[in-house]
């Protein structure tokens, strides 16, 4: 094979620049006092970068990503970039400063997820969304969902763009806003336009390491169906500084998908990000609210379905944890007053841990006892505004409120234009 011949291979085969490859082959060279021939050099620099010079890259037998899992050893797989992530540092166990970025590949079968570590983040300076790469040598570990993604070691090598590729093999990179209704469990790097139904009360929590955090959770839908966003601590600020309020359509671009309780949530981690009034936004921005009558709680019969504003008055001693068929479920009782009259209110799930600003996993795990005793204080007297079902206790014979959706913080202008458009009603205006 002549000189111009196993440049080119080997700047096929690593990804490297022609020149780049002459640059490391003359060094070689100089490494070794000229006693070898410009060849022999180009041999030394492939074997050093894991390069066969005697096989050809076509030989390679790449697996298709639907078989890859977790724990597998020198994976060689050809796909197309559809999102790259911005390189993050973080902090490791012996305090030195690390840092990782990732990408999503595809080919025809599936995507997964490819990470890179220290040094290694640098390759994809040379990397853009819509490339075809070629990875020799990743190994894979199982991410936090349980799926498997492959990762970049020192052995690893990353061919852009490789020549033996046919680029029409591999579905060319498609931004997909999903419904909500499309979401699943599991979903990575996601875009989903939502307007802003609800906003809850920002929790802090404390990380394994002792660092703290926060967190904060909306109500979010679309024509199809409702849904969680989570934003977590930057993020949250959003929030805080009246950036994002209810009734505003909000662009969710590379989020990822979780289904708790049989209901989707839709989180932005750390390569997400929220865009505020994005184009389409009008779609949703006349997104009908459901029509639900506010009543009072003396008017309340089994059967009924209202809104309801009121104060807590009263809070159940424990909350109360018991058994369904696909796991643990969880309810909490307080009594409401609205003036009228008073009603114990069932809190379930979600809206137990909203209600109680506790996640729900500390609650089954019984390790939340003294935040939910804290908080219990906190509530009592406390106005909220719910909407809820009427129903009839077996057990009791006294009619309970369900909760469906819960407001912590009634909005003293929204409840004076509700008035004043009742009172126009009323008057025929």
């Amino acid at each position: 094979m002549k000189f111009d011949e196993l440049i080119g291979k080997i700047a096929s085969e690593s990804g490297l620049a022609e020149d780049e490859v002459r640059r490391r082959v003359d060094e070689k060279q100089r490494e070794l006092g000229g006693l070898i021939t410009p060849e022999g050099a180009a041999h030394v620099v492939a074997n050093e970068l894991g390069i066969n010079l005697f096989s050809g890259a076509s030989k390679t037998r790449d697996i298709k990503i639907e078989n890859i899992i977790p724990g597998m050893q020198s994976v060689d797989v050809v796909g197309r970039v559809r999102r790259i992530f911005p390189a993050r540092e973080f902090t490791r166990s012996d305090g030195g400063k690390g840092k990782v970025s990732s990408l999503i590949l595809g080919d025809d079968t599936a995507t997964i997820r490819v990470v890179f570590w220290g040094r290694d983040t640098e390759k994809l300076e040379k990397i853009k969304e819509g490339d075809i790469i070629r990875i020799r040598d990743g190994y894979t570990k199982e991410d936090l969902n349980g799926e498997a993604e492959l990762h970049i070691g020192s052995r690893t090598r990353v061919i852009l763009n490789p020549p033996d590729v046919d680029p029409e093999q591999f579905p060319e990179v498609e931004t997909k806003v999903r419904k909500i209704a499309e979401l699943e469990d599991g979903m990575p790097s996601v875009d989903v336009l939502c307007k802003v139904m609800r906003i809850y009360e920002v929790r802090e929590f404390t990380r394994d390491d002792g660092s703290t955090g926060r967190v904060v959770n909306l109500v979010v839908a679309d024509d199809t169906g409702r849904a969680r966003l989570v934003l977590w601590n930057e993020d949250v600020s959003m929030v805080e500084e009246g950036k994002i309020n209810e009734g505003d359509v909000l662009k969710v671009v590379k989020g990822y998908v979780k289904v708790r309780m049989n209901e989707p949530e839709i989180h932005v981690g750390r390569f997400g990000k929220v865009v505020l009034n994005p184009e389409g936004a009008e779609v949703l921005a006349e997104l009908p609210e459901e029509k639900i009558v506010r009543k009072e709680l003396k008017e309340l019969r089994a059967g009924d379905r209202a809104e309801i504003r009121g104060a807590i008055v009263d809070v159940a001693e424990e909350v109360r944890v018991f058994d369904r068929k696909n796991g643990k479920g969880v309810v909490f009782n307080v009594v409401i007053d609205d003036g009228t009259d008073n009603m114990r209110a069932a809190f379930y799930d979600k809206l137990a841990e909203t209600l109680l600003n506790v996640p729900l996993e500390r609650i089954i795990a019984g390790e939340a006892e003294e935040d939910i005793s804290r908080r219990k204080e906190e509530l009592l007297g406390r106005e909220i505004i719910i909407v809820a079902s009427v129903r009839t206790n077996d057990f009791t014979g006294k009619e309970e409120l369900v909760v469906e959706d819960l407001n912590l913080n009634p909005d003293p202008k929204g409840e004076v234009q509700r008035l004043l458009k009742e009172a126009k009603s009323i008057m025929g205006g």
